[in-house]
């Protein structure tokens, strides 16, 4: 006969370490989540200064055909393609669309539906200029003197991307290179 078998004693894991485990794997997804949702904030931020940056080449591209900029919304709150809310709206609007054929002269599109809305004004030397709309800190000074010398426009860009009434805005004039935002990772 043979030698007789040694018996190994199982050992699997206590209740104890599998709870320590859950809990770890627990606090990492927190964390993963927490930075997800900021990583899908900026990446929804990045659209406003996009197209921003999109009208303001074709407001200059505009500017040295005809000498003007061109306004295609009445007032800074006249968003296009809609007023800002928690869903995407197609840019392209329908040909008989007066709003839609002025954006389109201004040679802006998007790549798809977006979440904000836009806004864009313009006017000519010594023409009242708007304040930036919704800001609790408006750029100073407001309005520059630059746009009592000579053509200007002024756009902005509104977002509610999760329906809380606290909108993401996006401003930019003719006066200056930079973006100003406030509220732009709510």
């Amino acid at each position: 006969m043979g030698q007789p078998k040694a018996h190994h004693a199982q050992r699997g894991f206590t209740l104890v370490e599998l709870l320590v485990v859950v809990g770890m794997v627990g606090i990492l997804a927190a964390l993963a989540m927490v930075g997800y949702r900021k990583y899908m904030a900026s990446a929804q931020a990045s659209e406003a200064s996009a197209m921003i940056q999109g009208i303001r080449g074709g407001q200059e591209a505009y500017r040295a055909e005809t000498l003007v900029y061109l306004q295609c919304s009445s007032s800074l709150v006249d968003y296009y393609p809609k007023a800002p809310d928690d869903k995407k709206h197609s840019w392209v609007g329908l040909d008989s669309n007066v709003t839609w054929q002025c954006w389109k002269k201004l040679g802006v599109a998007a790549d798809g539906p977006v979440r904000f809305g836009y806004a864009v004004m313009a006017g000519m030397a010594g023409d009242a200029v708007p304040s930036p709309a919704g800001f609790t800190d408006p750029p100073a000074p407001w309005p520059p003197a630059l746009f009592l010398r000579e053509p200007w426009y002024v756009v902005q860009a509104a977002g509610d991307r999760d329906v809380d009434g606290i909108r993401a805005l996006f401003f930019a004039g003719s006066h200056s290179g930079e973006i100003y935002s406030e509220n732009d990772s709510e």
